[in-house]
Order: C-alpha cells, then sequence, then structure tokens
C-alpha cells in the first residue's frame, strides 16, 4: 500500500486554507471568521498542525492544503425549480458572476495531476449586494472520517507509514479498523480526462428553506454536462505533469465548460451528521441550475492568494446541517488566516 497517494487523498475535507472570503467584484477586504468557540479552537490547531507535518515545506502565501489550483471565473443560472426549494437569493433565477477554483488534495504544487486522484472544485456564488455563499466540493462522494478527531488520527497514522515501514503499518491497520476510510477508497476513480467531465460533491448536508417555510435537508452534487470520461491506465500513465489544468485551459478557451448543480434531498433517516455515508441513490435529486466555467483568471498563481472559500457560508434559505465538520473548518480557518496574512 503506497502511503502517500493515501495521505493526499485525505486531505481534502477542510478545503482550500485561504480563509478570506472570496473577493466580491466590490473587491471587500478578507476578513477572518470570528466567534470560534475555545474549543473549536484547539481543534482547528490540532487539525492545522496534522496537515501541516504532510508537507514538505509551507510556502509564504500559498495553501497548506489544495495548494496546486487553478482560478476561473463563471456564471451560474438557477432553475425555476430552485426557487421552490430556497429562498436563497442565487437560486431565484437571476445570473450570478461566480468564482471558481479547481485543485489537487495536498500541499505540494509541483505533484503531477495523475499523482492525486481526489480533486476539488471549489466556488463563490456573487451576488449583487456584496454578500456571497460558497460550496466546497471533492471529486468523491463520501469522506475518509466521520468526525475532524478520527481524521487526525487518520492522518497520525499515515505519517506513521512512511515508504519501507513494515507491514502491516499504522496506516493499514487504521484502515483495516475503520470501515469509512474503506468506503472512501473505493469510492476514488480513475484520472479524468478533465476537471470538466467529473462530478463534485459537497460532503457535508445542508439545509434549504422555500417561501413556505418549508425545510428539507440536502447534499449538493455539481454534475458535468458533458459527462463522466476517465482516462485509461496508459494514458494516466503517459500523461504530463499539468495535463488535468492544461486540459481544462484549453477547453474553457473553446467554449464554456457547463456543470449542473443539483440537490440530492434527503429523507426521515438519512444521517446530516455524517460525511461517510452516502445517501441512498433512490432519493429525489433537483436540478437547481447551470454553472458555466468561463475561462482561467489571468496570472493565476497571483490572483488566488487573497481568495478564498468558507464552506458553512448562510444565507437566508440557506443553512448550514449539524455535521461537526463545519465548526472544525471555521476552526481552522481562522487560524489559517492569520498564518498566510
Amino acid at each position: 500500500m503506497q502511503s502517500r497517494p493515501l495521505l493526499l487523498a485525505s486531505l481534502l475535507v477542510l478545503g482550500s486554507f485561504a480563509v478570506a472570503p472570496a473577493q466580491t467584484h466590490a473587491q471587500a477586504p478578507a476578513q477572518a471568521p470570528t466567534q470560534v468557540q475555545s474549543q473549536d479552537a484547539t481543534l482547528g490547531q490540532r487539525l492545522f498542525d496534522v496537515m501541516s507535518r504532510n508537507n514538505p515545506e509551507v510556502l509564504p502565501g500559498r495553501r497548506v492544503n489544495h495548494a496546486k489550483g487553478a482560478v476561473y471565473t463563471g456564471s451560474f443560472t438557477a432553475s425555476p425549480d430552485a426557487a421552490t426549494l430556497s429562498i436563497a437569493p442565487h437560486l431565484q433565477g437571476q445570473p450570478v458572476p461566480m468564482v471558481i477554483r479547481f485543485s489537487l488534495a495536498g500541499g505540494v504544487i509541483a505533484v503531477p495531476d495523475k499523482s492525486v486522484p481526489v480533486h476539488g472544485m471549489a466556488m463563490s456564488f456573487q451576488l449583487p449586494d456584496g454578500r456571497s455563499t460558497d460550496l466546497m466540493c471533492i471529486n468523491v462522494p463520501v469522506f475518509v472520517s466521520p468526525t475532524p478527531e478520527e481524521f487526525i488520527a487518520f492522518n497520525e497514522a499515515a505519517q506513521a507509514s512512511p515508504p519501507g515501514s513494515p507491514a502491516p503499518t499504522a496506516l493499514q491497520r487504521f484502515i483495516g479498523s475503520h470501515p469509512a476510510a474503506q468506503r472512501f477508497l473505493a469510492a476514488l476513480k480513475p484520472m479524468p480526462q478533465s476537471f470538466g467531465t467529473e462530478s463534485y460533491f459537497a460532503i457535508h448536508a445542508f439545509r434549504l428553506t422555500n417561501a413556505a417555510g418549508e425545510t428539507r435537508n440536502i447534499r449538493w452534487r455539481i454534475v458535468p454536462e458533458a459527462g463522466y470520461a476517465a482516462r485509461s491506465a496508459e494514458e494516466a500513465v503517459a500523461s504530463p505533469p499539468n495535463a488535468l489544468f492544461d486540459e481544462l485551459e484549453a477547453r474553457t478557451k473553446a467554449g464554456p465548460v457547463a456543470f449542473r448543480l443539483e440537490a440530492q434531498i434527503g429523507e426521515a433517516g438519512d444521517p446530516t451528521n455524517d460525511p461517510t455515508i452516502a445517501w441512498p441513490e433512490e432519493r429525489r435529486v433537483v436540478n437547481l441550475g447551470r454553472i458555466l466555467v468561463t475561462g482561467e483568471v489571468p496570472n493565476t498563481a497571483e490572483a488566488e492568494k487573497p481568495i478564498g472559500f468558507l464552506a458553512g457560508k448562510e444565507l437566508p434559505g440557506l443553512a448550514r446541517g449539524d455535521d461537526p465538520f463545519f465548526a472544525a473548518r471555521d476552526a481552522v480557518y481562522a487560524l489559517a488566516f492569520a498564518r498566510r496574512h
């Protein structure tokens, strides 16, 4: 078992470590999250530290996790069905500009695209009044750990299993005794043809409330209109180091890359506080609208430094669920903001 790919695959849940809210078209100044409880702050420190130890170095101004990425402009237009589920402003049908970042899990900028099976698609919906709400998604429908504490233990097991460690390694023992980690690894897919030909999932549950006051638990999905397409093993091995980023840049120059924003509707008994358990596929899925990725931001490596995404930003009609990872993410972002700026 190769510990480094598994470790990289594990790192995505806390997403982009630029904790400044994504810049709006008004260029509002970045601010760190506030009102982090002391217990959550301690947990945030532990999470930040364990992920920092995964990296050979932390570059100034760069993310501890999802270090390799590219920022794109885009837009979202909600479907008529979206307003039946929520009064959230971006779900009412008017086109909304977006900031979108595609990325690879882990803290190494120079990592070859073919080496990292977990990819991120983080996005900010920019509202006319200067507010925004974000989604942070990965290309796996479940996560590796149900709680922040177990996520720390997973990373510690990986760090205790360097190449050449005698079997069974600490990581092998951890995976063997944790079914959630086994489900996560089983869900990893081959290298895609493009960032634009794979689906992404916001692994936490959220709550949508409509004009009638009806609240539903949902999970977000981002589905490519081009359909899912993977590279063969031979194509993946032969791919250049920046294959996915180069492909997406070329693809958007030929025209917008389209995705559907979908909501999977939860039913009674579907867990809302455990990101390692997928809801049944027969649950109703509502098409909420169309995302268009239109072009890469010039000089993206510099442009992305002040940009960040927050997993639990709420709006009228849109609330975070009861997943304990939300508070943990708030705490890590508050800490990381000070470190990056």
